[in-house]
C-alpha cells in the first residue's frame, strides 16, 4: 500500500510552522527538516531516524524496518499527531543529534 498525499499533509500538518519538507523517494516519501534527512513516511506510517536523545524522549517508541533492507527506525504513532509540543521536542531532538549532509560536489 503507498502512502496517501493526505497523510503526508497530516505530518506535514503535525511538525507544524517547522522547517520540514518531504520529497518523492521510491514510491514513498523522505522526510527532510532542514535539508537533514529525518526519516520516511511509508505505507501511512511515519517513521523517524533513530538517535540516542530521540530514545531517551521517546523509550516508548516502537522500532520496525520502513522497507525491507532499511535499519529500523521510530514509529510514531498517529495518536502523537495532534500533540504538537511532543512532536517538535522529537524531531529538534532527533535533527539536532544527525550530522550536517556532506555538500554534493558539482561536475
Amino acid at each position: 500500500m503507498a502512502t496517501s498525499k493526505e497523510f503526508t499533509k497530516e505530518v506535514l500538518d503535525a511538525f507544524g510552522a517547522r522547517n520540514v519538507r518531504v520529497r518523492p523517494m521510491f514510491g514513498e516519501y523522505g522526510i527532510y527538516c532542514e535539508d537533514k534527512f529525518v526519516g520516511v513516511i511509508c505505507d501511512n506510517t511515519l517513521f523517524l531516524k533513530v538517535t540516542e536523545p530521540g530514545e531517551s524522549f521517546a523509550p516508548s517508541l516502537d522500532k520496525a524496518s520502513p522497507y525491507p533492507g532499511a535499519k529500523e527506525h521510530l514509529v510514531i504513532p498517529v495518536e502523537k499527531f495532534s500533540d504538537a509540543e511532543w512532536m517538535h521536542e522529537l524531531l529538534d531532538l532527533t535533527w539536532a543529534a544527525l550530522p550536517v549532509p556532506k555538500p554534493k560536489k558539482k561536475p
